[in-house]
């Protein structure tokens, strides 16, 4: 009998245990929250954005059966539950990816803050999620008050000249401010490739910017969040330009494809706007225009196929600093270009994601090296150099290498030119190299280690020959 009852105990301890745990809360977290596919993206501008969330739970068979959006245009809006710009109300769904904004208008530069909750299968409410953001672009033409800008050099009156020396040009605007800043955005975008500095510092992560478009349609510009780039007194903004696929040779390609027929091409431009709001309220624009200064720099040929030559005798030191004296340089030249979108980059930009170390080096003639790098991949090569002035170091890429161990180049030859026709013409046409080799080369300065790798090209390979 007493047995029986410590069992019956037993039983019920059980029982109680179980109705216990079944009787606590079962909590989802909603994580990972997300607009236009990013995490508090900048300069947006899709005037209805969509939003997308995770759910995470310690429990199995969590569902989501309906959620509520609250979007505001101040923290402390959202801390206080008031969704100012669009309060979703419970919508019953277990929609969990772009979910499509319908609140009210947004507007250019706009930055407002959202949070959300989710009913479970039960019906019981989660904790509201930790607050997110995102920040509105400028959604106008007319909102782009700077002006598209350029080196102001003439297009190449003959075949032999497009293959002919034609540095990168440098841009640089100082200006001085005299005030405490509260934020500061800069909208950019430049064709074929650029790349923005702000008092000597590189803007952003991004490589090959901007994406690809049809540039007689539609541009991508970018926009950087340089609050912390930007100080009290001097300031300078840099930019160089780079050909990408704006300024491309006129090399045949595959027997006869002409990338400057078939392209919108043209002198490689940019155009630009710093927005500059202080702690007291009021605002600033920098512009890109004719007052800025344009100079020639060390790179003195760029092309997506046939890689880069950079001079380092020709840099120039502290070019995109404040302090330094331009008054050699030239005034840039305004472009007009008419029916063009600008568009915001919202698509992820490239960025360089690994490096790769050689798993072996082999010297197959006296100064002429083999790096394996051990994969085919698209990128390039990082140098560290220490030579004398005017040493010239040639680099040459292939996805292959031939059974006597030097670089087999064909495969990644550009556009399959390589030599010439049956009548001895050249096959990617006059004053076109007889073999489109993947190359760069760079001529040293001569003044201790210097580092160097291309910025305005990229190549497929595994094997690279150093010579």
């Amino acid at each position: 009998m007493k047995n029986a009852i410590h069992y019956i105990f037993g039983i019920l301890g059980v029982l109680l245990l179980i109705i216990s745990c079944q009787e606590k809360t079962e909590p989802i977290q909603i994580v990972n929250l997300r607009c236009e596919n990013r995490v508090d993206p900048l300069g947006i501008d899709n005037l209805h954005p969509k939003f997308s969330w995770n759910l995470t739970s310690e429990f199995r068979n969590k569902k989501q059966t309906a959620y509520q959006i609250l979007i505001s245009d101040s923290k402390e809006n959202l801390d206080n539950n008031n969704g100012n710009y669009w309060d979703s109300k419970k919508i019953k769904s277990d929609r969990s990816i772009q979910v499509a904004y319908q609140g009210k208008n947004l507007t250019s530069e706009l930055l407002v803050y959202w949070k959300i909750r989710i009913w479970d299968e039960k019906g019981k409410v989660s904790e509201w999620s930790e607050p997110a953001q995102f920040e509105m672009g400028l959604l106008d033409l007319k909102v782009w008050q700077g002006q598209w800008i350029s080196d102001g050099k003439r297009e190449p009156e003959n075949l032999k000249e497009f293959y002919e020396t034609d540095p990168a040009p440098y841009f640089r605007k100082p200006f001085t401010l005299d005030k405490k800043v509260k934020k500061a955005r800069l909208y950019i975008t430049g064709i074929g490739y650029y790349e923005a500095s702000i008092n000597g510092l590189k803007i952003g992560d991004h490589v090959l910017d901007p994406g690809w478009t049809n540039y007689d349609k539609r541009i991508l510009y970018s926009t950087y969040d340089v609050t912390d780039k930007i100080v009290k007194g001097g300031n300078c903004i840099g930019v160089e330009l780079g050909n990408g696929w704006y300024n491309p040779l006129p090399m045949l390609m595959f027997g006869g494809f002409n990338l400057r027929e078939d392209l919108p091409v043209g002198r490689p431009k940019f155009i630009a706007q710093l927005h500059i709001e202080y702690t007291d309220g009021s605002k600033e624009k920098i512009i890109s225009d004719k007052h800025w200064k344009t100079h020639e720099g060390p790179i003195q040929r760029n092309n997506i196929f046939l890689g880069e030559i950079y001079d380092a005798r020709k840099e120039i030191k502290d070019w995109n600093l404040a302090s330094f004296d331009d008054i050699a340089w030239a005034q840039a030249k305004e472009i007009e270009k008419k029916g063009v979108r600008l568009q915001a980059q919202n698509q992820p930009p490239i960025k360089i994601k690994e490096q790769v170390n050689p798993i072996k080096v082999t010297e197959i003639e006296p100064d002429v090296f083999i790096f394996d790098m051990g994969e085919n991949f698209a990128g390039w090569v990082k140098l560290k150099i220490n030579a004398d002035a005017g040493t010239s170091i040639t680099l040459r890429y292939g996805e292959l290498i031939n059974k006597d161990g030097s670089l087999n180049p064909m495969t990644s030859v550009a556009g399959q030119v390589k030599g010439r026709k049956k009548d001895n013409t050249l096959k990617g046409g006059p004053s076109s190299p007889e073999i489109a080799w993947q190359s760069d080369t760079y001529i040293a300065k001569g003044e201790g280690v210097a580092y160097y790798q291309p910025k305005f090209t990229f190549h497929a390979f595994r094997y690279v020959e150093v010579s």
